[in-house]
């Protein structure tokens, strides 16, 4: 079967200056170098994130001030906590990323770091079932409180049945009002 046109692969546009940056800055981290299209991305162990990222927001040639986004995927066998950077003052990017296995789903909290990773590991935590070690609140934030305890952001979650909305179901939804 037929789908239509194969979208072309994001080409990764290697940046010249910051990533021999990043590697020197990072040496000492043991971290894994890569590109997400166009932004140097590092894995860094996930014991050691929140002094990556300390030193990410304080080294003056760097100055990571701003969390653009905290975003968590699912992989088959770990889930990755990506950490979008900005630098206002330089004006450029990047991403640290932390892997914890499924079964061992623990990373420390950045909160000391940057405030706004508050919201971003709350909803990590609720949406994917990942501990945020040392998050001054971990109140759920998106769900109620009493949902049933999964995460409905894995791939495992249960969802139900899809069915079409059609005028013969919505004449059953207005009738149970």
């Amino acid at each position: 079967m037929h789908r239509g046109p194969v979208a072309p692969k994001a080409i990764a546009q290697p940046d010249a200056v910051l990533e021999p940056l990043l590697q020197e800055v990072f040496a000492g981290f043991n971290g894994e170098f890569g590109y997400a299209i166009d932004e140097v991305s590092i894995v860094i162990p996930r014991d050691r994130i929140v002094e990556a990222c300390h030193l990410a927001k304080t080294d003056p040639r760097l100055k990571f001030n701003y969390l653009r986004c905290l975003a968590v995927t699912e992989y088959p066998e770990y889930f990755q906590a990506a950490y979008l950077l900005y630098s206002i003052a330089l004006k450029h990017r990047a991403i640290l990323k932390a892997n914890t296995q499924k079964n061992d789903a623990v990373i420390p909290s950045v909160t000391s770091v940057w405030q706004g990773a508050d919201w971003h590991e709350r909803e990590g935590a609720e949406l994917f079932g990942i501990t945020f070690k040392g998050h001054p609140d971990p109140r759920h934030l998106l769900l109620f409180e009493e949902f049933d305890g999964e995460y409905p952001m894995r791939k495992d979650y249960p969802f139900e049945e899809i069915v079409e909305w059609t005028p013969a179901r919505e004449a059953i939804w207005i009738d149970q009002k």
